[in-house]
């Protein structure tokens, strides 16, 4: 009983690990517009009101300013959301482009804090759209970040580089579709995601 090469999962079925920081900067994101939406919401009303009930309607409007912030940090943050199922499905440009808009508006009206993380996930896009463009020119390149270290020569295992591989007819992990996480042969749904595996 000889062995065969073994062939790895094709790389696309791998993920960059900027693919998982982008979608934690962008959670992070998230959690400070809902925090800070919710907050400002709250005190819009209170000003508001107690401008209201002193007889000052003018004033009042600065309670409605800050309510109207709330409702632009409520919207940063489901657009922010919208941009992880764009990762997910790897369409990093048109990702990188969505969140180049709410980068910027989250500068303007979110706070420093959302506009600054928006704009650390936004550079991490440059490595993804280069790793997938090699991926598409055929150059099957490993993820920026995930180049795998050289094994020792052969001379020092005594065993061939091409034949350390699992036997003939081994079936291998497969390799969730949604977030490229290595799964066992039989499995039906990924065990990080619980994306439905292909058949």
């Amino acid at each position: 009983m000889g062995y065969q090469p073994y062939s790895a999962p094709m790389a696309a079925a791998v993920e960059p690990p900027e693919a998982q920081t982008i979608r934690s900067l962008l959670h992070i994101a998230r959690i400070f517009a809902i925090i800070v939406g919710i907050l400002l919401i709250l005190a819009g009303t209170i000003v508001a009101a107690v401008f209201a009930a002193r007889g000052h309607p003018v004033l009042s409007v600065i309670g409605i300013l800050l309510i109207v912030w709330g409702i632009v940090d409520f919207v940063i943050y489901t657009q922010l959301k919208a941009i992880e199922p764009m990762v997910n499905q790897r369409q990093y440009e048109a990702a990188k482009a969505k969140a180049l808009v709410w980068m910027i508006i989250g500068f303007l009206l979110g706070g420093i804090i959302i506009g600054i993380l928006v704009l650390v996930s936004y550079l991490e896009f440059d490595r993804l759209i280069t790793w997938q463009r090699s991926q598409m020119a055929g150059g099957g390149g490993v993820p920026p970040m995930a180049a795998p270290m050289p094994g020792p020569p052969a001379s020092v295992t005594g065993v061939p580089p091409m034949a350390a591989g699992p036997p003939a007819g081994a079936a291998g992990p497969r390799y969730c579709t949604t977030c490229g996480s290595p799964n066992p042969p039989g499995a039906r749904f990924c065990a990080k995601c619980g994306a439905a595996m292909p058949p």
